[in-house]
């Protein structure tokens, strides 16, 4: 048998840098909008979606999201611990 510790520094939003913050946000978004039905996201994400349908630019979308709901996220940032490259941290590692 053989017993490994690991050890992993993680942060808040605040302590990112610039480049891990924005990977942070954009992940969030990203993820948000995979997830959300439209009818369960906030009216500024639904605006953001309606902008984006409506110009018939969907690829944009994210661009929207960020423009309308950038307080929301930064909030909901908060509650998370990131890695430094600014992926979320979680410590429901399989198999622990």
């Amino acid at each position: 048998m053989k017993t490994v510790i690991k050890t992993t520094e993680v942060y808040e939003f605040t302590e990112l840098n610039k480049d891990a913050k924005m990977r942070a946000i954009n992940n969030h978004i990203n993820f948000l909008l995979e997830t959300l039905p439209y009818d369960e996201m906030v009216i500024n994400m639904q605006k953001a979606c309606d902008k984006a349908e409506h110009m018939k630019t969907p690829w944009f979308v994210g661009s929207y999201v960020y423009e309308y709901c950038l307080a929301e996220i930064m909030e909901e940032l908060e509650e998370y611990e990131f890695l430094a490259d600014g992926n979320i941290y979680s410590d429901n590692i399989k198999g622990v």
